[in-house]
């Protein structure tokens, strides 16, 4: 009966693993050299639906966050007059921020995901306080089409958990920032306080995780607080405090997996 069963089982096997090759085949493929671009492709285009709701709930405690950034001095004399400043955004995905900033500012964004750049553009019409200057596609931890010394104000939220390295963009950040310049930072962090969300948030954060390309390369688990605060590019004072974002039932509880936020502003 075994020998029969066996030389059943051997044609089939036969048959199927040349297939079952290729198919890992072409999935490596795609991931190789098509897995960066359909993975930005499909957070520009699912971006408002999936987090969405998340930036509509911190909308009025992210406004409390920029709000001292008025008050702040541009080194430009002809912006310091208008009351104005330059700032730069890394990774402002289809602009959320973009409302919180002083009138006539002029705007510079760094993104790496070149699909929202046709937005970017689009939002001058809802944002005509300020003036939609410059899209760069790059990455935060090299922005050698911005100038040293050049930005008033560096702006991330929800940023560093994607970088190649916080250390890298926090060096690049320093540079571009004008002297007394300041970074408003918003990120979500690793959980301190629930062991079962850190054991999610680190499987989650593993490259093989299917989250990993739902979410851009989303590191859940990043302690960007800590790198923060050693403050090796040497930021002249940094301020900047733990919390937790609002958490709503139903579907929208799943938010507790990046739930643990850091917000603060260093100074150059």
């Amino acid at each position: 009966m075994f020998d029969s069963a066996s030389k059943l089982s051997y044609p089939l096997t036969r048959t199927w693993i040349p297939h079952i090759l290729l198919g890992f085949g072409i999935l490596f493929l795609i991931r190789k050299w098509a897995g960066n671009y359909l993975r930005q492709l499909f957070f520009a285009s699912t971006y408002n639906k999936m987090l969405g709701t998340y930036h509509v709930t911190c909308r009025e405690l992210k406004r409390q966050h920029f709000d001292s950034m008025k008050n702040h001095p541009s080194t430009d004399l002809v912006l310091r007059k208008k009351g104005a400043l330059r700032i730069l955004e890394i990774g402002p995905g289809p602009g959320y921020n973009f409302e919180f900033y002083p009138p006539n500012s002029e705007l510079t964004v760094v993104e790496v995901n070149p699909f929202f750049e046709d937005e970017f553009f689009k939002k001058q019409a809802d944002h005509p306080h300020i003036k939609m200057d410059r899209f760069v596609v790059g990455s935060a931890e090299d922005m050698k089409d911005v100038p040293d010394n050049s930005i008033d104000i560096v702006v991330s939220t929800m940023v560093l958990c994607s970088v190649g390295t916080v250390e890298g963009a926090l060096k690049e950040i320093h540079r571009v920032l004008a002297p007394g310049g300041k970074y408003y930072f918003w990120e979500h962090i690793l959980e301190g306080e629930h062991w079962w969300v850190r054991m999610i948030q680190h499987i989650a954060s593993h490259r093989l995780c299917p989250y990993q390309f739902v979410f851009a390369g989303c590191k859940l688990n990043r302690k960007s607080d800590e790198i923060i605060k050693r403050n090796r590019v040497g930021f002249s004072h940094v301020d900047q405090q733990r919390f937790r974002t609002p958490q709503k039932g139903g579907l929208q509880a799943i938010l507790i997996f990046h739930s643990s936020h850091l917000k603060g502003i260093a100074t150059k």
